[in-house]
């Protein structure tokens, strides 16, 4: 099926019992990239009308980047779902481009929020401008939620979304000069040796 360019894949619903389909892969590679996971799609199986459907699940094979099989999910569009949404940085540390003492680490690539289908984003913003000094962090309930949507209802408000890190390059010059003494001991006491005899 691959081989002659199509992708297996799998309808399904709350209500609606799990249907095996295929896909063109050129049209659902396309498709995968306008959408990604938030946004609604019109999927039609054979001619019959358009179902709104979201994409649950995208198996790319590693090595190849092939589309390997989909999952579509169809949705009850007054119906609240929960989905993990991609989290983006906007603007920049002041703490990593002007000051020049950490780097931005970000330790939540995507939060899970409930929404209407309708209403769910591509992707939530995070602003860093006011990150500007080492440990500085924005956490869950910092984040700015679009009208309509909440965080998911095991989110942990005080969870770390991003932060500013201490660069590495401080820690090794803090360790360098203690190492250094402690290499030249034993060559000290080696050059005193042969006084000794």
């Amino acid at each position: 099926m691959r081989r002659h360019g199509q992708v297996p894949a799998v309808l399904y619903g709350r209500d609606l019992p799990a249907q095996a389909i295929t896909a063109e892969t050129g049209a659902l590679i396309r498709v995968w990239q306008r959408a990604g996971r938030t946004h609604l799609i019109d999927l039609s199986i054979d001619g019959a009308g358009p179902r709104k459907v979201l994409f649950h699940d995208f198996q790319i094979d590693p090595r190849t980047a092939r589309p390997l099989h989909a999952d579509f999910f169809a949705v009850n569009l007054r119906e609240r779902l929960a989905v993990d949404v991609p989290v983006r940085t906007v603007g920049e540390s002041p703490a990593v481009t002007q000051l020049k003492i950490g780097s931005l680490q970000q330790v939540l690539v995507t939060l899970r929020v409930e929404a209407l289908p309708g209403n769910l984003p591509d992707h939530l913003a995070v602003d860093v401008s006011g990150l500007t000094e080492v440990d500085a962090a924005v956490r869950v309930r910092d984040v700015v939620l679009p009208d309509g949507v909440t965080l998911a209802a095991h989110i942990d408000p005080d969870e770390v979304v991003v932060k500013v890190a201490p660069l590495r390059a401080v820690a090794v010059e803090e360790v360098a000069p203690a190492a250094a003494a402690a290499e030249a001991e034993p060559a000290a006491a080696e050059a005193e040796a042969p006084e000794q005899g």
